[in-house]
């Protein structure tokens, strides 16, 4: 059976090739946490296992049939570990929500809910505080309402930030989407922005319709963009706070380097080296940083020559983790005056090691590491 999107496979290669990952959490009847994104089991899988359609209803061992790996097991992972750990990679932990439907964990009563969002919460924090991670590089995420409380109930030590609109855990991909568009709405990106820096969290976390499209004017308060006068708008309304936008899809992501904003993307196959506009694609933003010329060399080049150009840059670039302290102010030099962050140039060296960068950096995160087979 192929492995899944969540699979230590996939996500090893996310964050290899690309400045980080994003994986899902699930936990199971047995009290195990998996990684696993759908509430559902599809019908080719419960063929092989039998039993409930929810994930949830399942103990680990009977979804490792399916190529279903537990959280435990990617912790172990050396490959992943050591580029988390010691090569200033991050990783967003998303924890899900069981469709209320779940005999073992599902239910509308919000209390119920709760407890199982804090039970998570707090099995992840005590994992993660074995790795031996640097604070910017992890963060919690979920769309589960009122979010942090479940954390902050959890004694959670990492940072943590709210996905918004809330997204229910029932009902088919339109169904959600309608049922979330009231809050989409109502919650102006401003707004949005100013919540989460009064609540601490490390970063906006930005739906692409908020800033692309039609759906951007779909929203209370001024209009943002990825280019022209409105993306400026949205430069000086961050003052460098990130926003980690998904999804980025290839017709995006260069937009979004280009305003120092950090993307979540599904396409991280390594077969993928042209970009929408002609230019080679670099998946490492931050984590292999390019200077002015290597990145014109990238940009101009003949895509017949990309495949060579970039496997070429892969290795003759030197990667974060390598540079020398200097080395390390210099970008962070140029990216502050670039993007107008707000922090002085001291205080963002403080936060920048081998492990380690501010969070106001420019990534592309491999979003589950999808798209290998």
């Amino acid at each position: 059976m192929k492995p899944t999107e969540n699979s230590i496979e996939a996500i090893r290669h996310g964050i290899s090739h690309m400045d980080g990952v994003e994986f899902d959490l699930r936990l199971t009847m047995d009290n195990q946490l998996i990684l696993f994104h759908d509430n559902h089991l599809s019908r080719e899988h419960r063929k092989i296992i039998g039993g409930s359609k929810w994930t949830e209803d399942h103990t680990a061992d009977e979804l490792a049939e399916l190529g279903i790996d537990t959280f435990e097991k990617l912790l172990s992972d050396n490959v992943f570990a050591t580029a988390w750990r010691e090569h200033a990679k991050m990783a967003c932990v998303e924890l899900k929500m069981p469709h209320p439907k779940s005999k073992v964990a599902g239910s509308v009563s919000p209390k119920k809910r709760e407890r199982h969002a804090s039970k998570m919460a707090k099995m992840t924090d005590e994992m993660l505080s074995e790795v031996g991670l640097e604070q910017s590089n992890v963060v919690f995420i979920s769309f589960k309402r009122k979010f942090r409380r479940s954390c902050a109930r959890a004694n959670v030590r990492w940072p943590v930030a709210q996905l918004q609109p809330a997204i229910p855990e029932m009902g088919g991909k339109w169904m959600k989407k309608i049922l979330a568009l009231p809050s989409f709405m109502w919650l102006s990106l401003a707004y949005h922005l100013k919540r989460q820096q009064m609540v601490g969290a490390p970063m906006l976390p930005c739906g692409l319709e908020y800033i692309d499209g039609f759906t951007r004017h779909f929203t209370l308060g001024r209009t943002f963009g990825t280019s022209g006068y409105t993306g400026r708008r949205l430069t000086r309304l961050r003052k460098g706070f990130q926003a980690f936008v998904w999804p980025s899809p290839l017709r995006v992501e260069r937009a979004l380097q280009e305003l120092g904003l950090a993307g979540i993307c599904d396409e991280v196959s390594p077969e993928l080296v042209t970009l929408p506009d002609g230019g080679a694609r670099w998946t490492r933003w931050s984590s292999q940083p390019l200077d002015d010329e290597r990145a014109a060399l990238l940009r101009n080049s003949d895509p017949s020559d990309h495949s060579a150009i970039i496997e070429e840059s892969a290795r003759e670039v030197t990667p974060w983790y390598e540079l020398t302290d200097i080395e390390r102010r210099g970008f962070l030099s140029i990216w502050r005056k670039k993007w107008q962050w707000e922090r002085d140039i001291d205080e963002l060296a403080e936060d920048a090691s081998p492990n380690k960068m501010p969070w106001e950096v420019s990534r592309l995160i491999g979003h589950r590491g999808a798209g290998i087979d």
